[in-house]
C-alpha cells in the first residue's frame, strides 16, 4: 500500500474539497450539538458534553469524514470538535466488536519489547515499499499503560516518513463487554500535548460506557472471547492474528493505514469551514436536546 502517498493525499483532498465547496457552495449540512448536555454515542456510551465542545452523531460524522476525504469504515460512532474557533482538532469514536479482551496482562505490558516489535515490523515492511512510502518508528510519545479503574489502554507512537516529517498515532482503547471503543485524536503537531490534555480532562472522564456494554457485563456463558489480550491490541489487534504466519514482528505495521496521522498543520480551509458551520449553528439556536441544521 502506498501509505505515505495516501496520507498526503488525504491532506490534499481536504484542501481541494474544501476549496471546491467554497466555490460551489455545496458544503454539507450537519447538525452540531452544542455543549452543556449529555449526548448518546449510538447504543454504546454516553458523553456529558462540556460547554466548550460540539458533537456530531454517526450520520453527521460520516458526512464530515467523507467530505474531508477520509475513508469511512462503518465502525465510527460519533465525533467531538472544539467550539473555540482558534482550536484545530477533533476526536473520533469507533467501536470494534472483536470479543471480550482479557486484561490479565495489565501488569506485564513491556514497553521496550513492544517498541522493538514495532520498529522491526516497520523495517521489515519498508523492504517492500518504495523509499517515499516508508515509515520509521522513532519511539514512544506515550508508553503503553492500562487504567484498570476505567478499563482504558493508552499508548502513542512517534515516527517519521522518508522526508523526516513527524507522524504520530495517539491511541485510547476502552474495553467493553464484547470488544473495545477507540478514541482517536487528530490534531495540529504544535498543539498535540495541549489537546491530549483536553482529551484527558474534558472528554474521557465524561465518556461512560452504557450498562449492558460494560466490561464487567461480560457473560462467559454466552459472549465471545477475543483471541488476543492487551499486548495483542497494542500490536494491531486482528492484524496480529493475520500476521502469525509471518511472525509477530510485522504485526505492528498492519494498522498504520487507519491509525497514523501525518503531523502537518491541517489545512486552514477545513477549519474555516468548521467555523462557518458552527457560527451558522449558533445563529440557529438550540433548545434542550433539539438539533438545528445550519443553512
Amino acid at each position: 500500500m502506498k501509505m505515505f502517498k495516501m496520507m498526503v493525499g488525504l491532506l490534499a483532498a481536504v484542501l481541494l474539497l474544501t476549496t471546491t465547496a467554497y466555490a460551489t457552495e455545496a458544503s454539507p449540512e450537519v447538525n452540531w450539538v452544542e455543549g452543556g448536555k449529555a449526548v448518546q454515542v449510538e447504543d454504546m456510551a454516553m458523553l456529558k458534553l462540556d460547554q466548550s465542545l460540539l458533537y456530531l452523531n454517526k450520520a453527521d460524522t460520516k458526512t464530515i469524514q467523507e467530505y474531508i476525504g477520509n475513508h469511512w469504515y462503518g465502525t465510527e460512532l460519533g465525533s467531538v470538535f472544539p467550539a473555540d474557533d482558534s482550536q484545530n482538532w477533533f476526536v473520533l469514536f469507533e467501536y470494534e466488536e472483536v470479543g471480550h479482551i482479557s486484561d490479565k496482562e495489565k501488569d506485564k505490558i513491556d514497553g521496550d519489547k513492544l517498541l522493538k516489535s514495532y520498529k522491526e515490523g516497520t523495517e521489515e515492511s519498508n523492504k517492500e515499499l518504495a523509499e517515499e512510502d516508508r515509515l520509521y518508528v522513532t519511539g514512544w510519545h506515550t508508553e503503553p499503560y492500562y487504567n484498570e479503574a476505567d478499563r482504558t489502554l493508552v499508548w502513542a507512537l512517534e515516527a517519521k516518513d522518508s522526508e523526516g516529517y513527524p507522524i504520530i498515532n495517539y491511541n485510547v482503547r476502552t474495553l467493553t463487554r464484547q470488544g473495545y471503543i477507540s478514541t482517536l485524536l487528530v490534531t495540529d503537531p504544535e498543539r498535540l500535548d495541549q489537546d491530549v490534555q483536553t482529551l484527558n480532562t474534558l472528554i474521557l472522564p465524561n465518556f461512560t460506557v452504557k450498562g449492558g456494554q460494560l466490561y464487567t457485563d461480560f457473560n462467559k456463558e454466552t459472549d465471545k472471547v477475543s483471541e488476543y489480550g492487551l499486548t495483542g491490541l497494542i500490536l494491531g489487534g486482528a492484524g496480529l492474528l493475520a500476521a502469525k504466519k509471518a511472525g509477530l514482528l510485522v504485526a505492528g505495521a498492519l494498522l498504520l493505514k487507519k491509525f497514523w496521522f501525518v503531523l502537518l498543520a491541517i489545512p486552514a480551509a477545513i477549519w474555516s469551514w468548521f467555523k462557518r458551520r458552527r457560527e451558522a449553528a449558533k445563529a440557529g439556536g438550540y433548545e434542550g436536546n433539539n438539533q438545528d441544521t445550519p443553512q
